[in-house]
């Protein structure tokens, strides 16, 4: 077994984890870890598919007395998000994530660590090698995109699965077991209009920036009202064009769509005689909006630094203004509550990225929902705030929701599970980030189908973190709920 994992427990799972955390994969980039997953299970003697999207069936026989058991898939995705600090010098393409013991945790060193979701395929790469455990016939599907896309979900074959229960991995709260979940799309605003020549030589160039906000996963922790970067510098930048001739030659914030901007900044340009006392009014703006902000993200940081290069091209006043009175229209956060769970998100969104692509401005939202008219009018009501401003605007392909079955044999069983493993009651929960349940329904519609996983924090940060002791229950428990699916 590799150093760093070899205390931990259950072994077999944390040396599959660590195995995996050796091979870059970001989404879009999983043919090494897919081709992996293919090399593992050959070696363990099972039969192994590995379909053109490099998506993952390994096929493992029922044990001894449970060969008329209904098969169980098990299932997770080999895609991570991969976000890190601004002083990390980790290259997602082609490193392994650092992996740290932290006390009771483990966590990677200034990068997301991918335990989303890397603990199910090492959860299942685990129970196939176990010869011990009792257990219906298993299929492990392993998945690529689930990130970005949900394309390998999406486009998975219909006839490559027999099971007729499927236990996703990919949640992140234990004691819960999830059984529906959203669906989403995202909406694309373009600026058609390109940067044009600065006539005014006697210019200055300077980047506003805010980062190193907390952030978060934009499903599970919209709720949370945490700062989007987006937001707060477009607010900032909107309240300084008032008092100075502001120029815009360039704008970047947030990077994932399921990602709450942690950081964005403007790039601007100003007349020589104006400098000075603009750059004290950015000083006193930032003092502001620090103290405004900080009792939502002490960690809050505001920069300005002199660019000494700059291309002397801007984007027009007009472009510029229509911009930022967008980006402080759009709504970002929740939408709407779930009348049956008041507690739960039912619709949101997310102002998640702003750049240049090809020399014009986008503006990417991401808009989820467990109910489909309704995404459907939050849909209808950001279009109409883009076409207002005179954008362009595309929509992206939708990813369905994972409606709630109100008989399930596979949730009742793991819920009885739960409580005789550890005595202790498992909440049954309607979850507001997508899963692939929804995306694997489309082909496998009767499927009964439930999510569990164990404790990780902060999932798409670079401070995501998994709790060892959580893993080890998980493992107990998801053996036990085979064994009790005769």
């Amino acid at each position: 077994m590799s150093n760093k994992l070899v205390n931990l427990k259950p072994e077999r799972v944390f040396y599959y984890f660590e195995e995996l955390s050796k091979i870059p994969r970001e989404s879009g980039n999983e043919k090494a870890v897919s081709d992996f997953l293919v090399e593992t299970a050959k070696k363990l003697g099972l039969e192994v598919y590995q379909d053109k999207m490099n998506n993952i069936v390994i096929k493992k026989a029922a044990s001894k007395n449970y060969e008329n058991s209904p098969g169980v898939i098990l299932q997770g995705h080999m895609d991570m998000v991969c976000e890190k600090d601004l002083d990390s010098n980790h290259d997602f393409k082609k490193d392994g994530i650092d992996l740290v013991v932290d006390g009771n945790y483990l966590r990677a060193n200034k990068t997301t660590l991918g335990a989303d979701n890397g603990i199910a395929v090492a959860m299942g790469l685990a129970v196939l090698e176990d010869n011990t455990i009792e257990h219906p016939q298993i299929e492990l599907l392993v998945t690529v995109e689930e990130e970005t896309t949900m394309g390998g979900a999406l486009g998975l074959e219909d006839n490559i699965l027999t099971g007729k229960m499927l236990i996703n991995i990919d949640s992140e709260e234990e004691g819960l077991v999830t059984v529906g979940s959203a669906g989403g799309r995202t909406i694309r605003a373009i600026f058609d209009e390109k940067r044009e020549q600065l006539n005014n030589v006697y210019l200055e160039f300077f980047r506003l920036e805010v980062k190193n906000l907390f952030g978060g996963h934009s499903g599970s922790e919209i709720h949370k009202n945490r700062l989007n970067a987006n937001k707060v510098i477009s607010e900032l930048m909107t309240q300084l064009k008032k008092d100075f001739d502001i120029k815009l030659c360039d704008v970047k914030g947030g990077s994932k769509d399921n990602a709450i901007p942690r950081e964005c900044y403007f790039d601007v340009a100003i007349d020589k005689n104006a400098s000075q006392n603009f750059i004290l009014k950015v000083k006193e703006t930032f003092e502001n909006f620090k103290n405004k902000y900080k009792t939502q993200d002490e960690n809050i940081t505001f920069e300005t630094t002199k660019l000494e290069t700059k291309s002397n091209e801007a984007f027009s006043d007009d472009v510029f203004e229509r911009l930022l009175s967008l980006l402080n229209t759009i709504p970002t956060g929740v939408n709407t509550w779930l009348k049956e769970y008041p507690d739960i998100v039912e619709s949101s969104d997310n102002l998640a990225i702003v750049k240049l692509i090809d020399d014009k401005i986008n503006i990417i939202t991401s808009l989820r929902s467990s109910e489909p008219s309704v995404l459907d009018s939050l849909e209808e009501k950001i279009v109409n705030i883009i076409k207002e401003h005179k954008a362009n605007y595309t929509v992206g392909e939708v990813y369905p929701e994972w409606k709630f079955r109100s008989i399930s044999h596979l949730r009742d069983t793991a819920v009885k599970t739960y409580k005789e493993l550890f005595n202790e009651d498992m909440q049954v929960t309607v979850i507001h980030a997508g899963l692939e349940c929804g995306a694997i329904s489309t082909h496998y519609p009767n499927l009964d189908m439930i999510s569990i996983g164990p404790n990780i924090y902060d999932v798409h940060t670079p401070k995501e973190k998994m709790e060892i002791a959580s893993v080890e229950k998980y493992y107990k428990y998801l053996v036990e709920l085979l064994k009790n699916l005769k």
